[in-house]
C-alpha cells in the first residue's frame, strides 16, 4: 500500500511541475522583452517601424476623435507616428457586444519568421463606450495603439499608473515613461 500511494504521489508532483513548465514556456514565448515587475511587457509580434496607417473610416466623428487623440499622444511620446489612410490595411471598427466587459480589442498579425506585426484591427464595443466620459474612451483608444505597437496588457495593481494597465478603472490617459520604454523596444528596427 506505501508504494502505490508513493508512486501516485510521485505521479502528481511530476504532473505538477509539467504543467508549471509548460505555462511558463506559454508565457515566455508571449513576453519578449519587460514584465509586470518592470512596467512594461512586450509581445514576441511587435511594429519595428516608427511611421503606420490606419483606416477608421467606419467610424463615426465622436470615435475618430478618440483615435485622433490616441495617434497624437503616441507621436508626442516620440514612439510611433500613426497617420489615417483609407487604403491601409489596419482598420478601426465598432462593435456591439452587451455580453462582455471588454471596452475594446485590438487583433494583429505578425510575420511567422520576423515578428513583426503586418496587420491590426482595434474594435471598440460603443456598448459601453457610448456610456463613458469622453477621457476614458480616450484613454482606451491610446491604449489599444499601444497593443499596435506590440505592448501587452498589465495586471499588477503596481501598474495601475500605466497606459497599458488592463483593467478598465485605469486613469492614465497617455503613455508613460515606462510605456515608452517598452513602445521603443517595440519599434526599434
Amino acid at each position: 500500500m506505501k508504494k502505490v500511494t508513493k508512486r501516485i504521489v510521485n505521479v502528481c508532483i511530476i504532473a505538477c511541475l509539467l504543467v508549471m513548465v509548460s505555462t511558463t514556456t506559454v508565457f515566455a514565448t508571449m513576453v519578449a522583452y519587460g514584465s509586470e515587475r518592470a512596467g512594461y511587457m512586450v509581445a514576441t509580434e511587435q511594429l519595428r517601424k516608427n511611421t503606420n496607417t490606419f483606416d477608421d473610416s467606419a467610424l463615426n466623428k465622436k470615435y475618430k476623435s478618440y483615435m485622433t487623440y490616441g495617434a497624437k499622444v503616441w507621436k508626442e511620446s516620440g514612439v510611433v507616428t500613426l497617420k489615417r489612410d483609407i487604403t491601409s490595411v489596419n482598420t478601426i471598427n465598432m462593435c456591439t457586444s452587451k455580453d462582455t466587459s471588454a471596452v475594446a480589442y485590438t487583433t494583429y498579425s505578425g510575420h511567422m519568421r520576423t515578428g513583426k506585426i503586418e496587420r491590426f484591427e482595434i474594435y471598440f464595443n460603443k456598448d459601453i463606450m457610448n456610456g463613458r466620459a469622453v477621457s476614458r474612451n480616450r484613454a482606451t483608444a491610446a491604449h489599444e495603439i499601444g497593443h499596435t505597437i506590440g505592448l501587452l496588457d498589465l495586471y499588477q495593481k503596481r501598474n495601475k499608473g500605466k497606459l497599458m494597465y488592463g483593467i478598465t478603472d485605469r486613469e492614465t490617459t497617455k503613455p508613460t515613461k515606462t510605456d515608452i520604454k517598452g513602445g521603443k523596444y517595440a519599434t526599434r528596427k
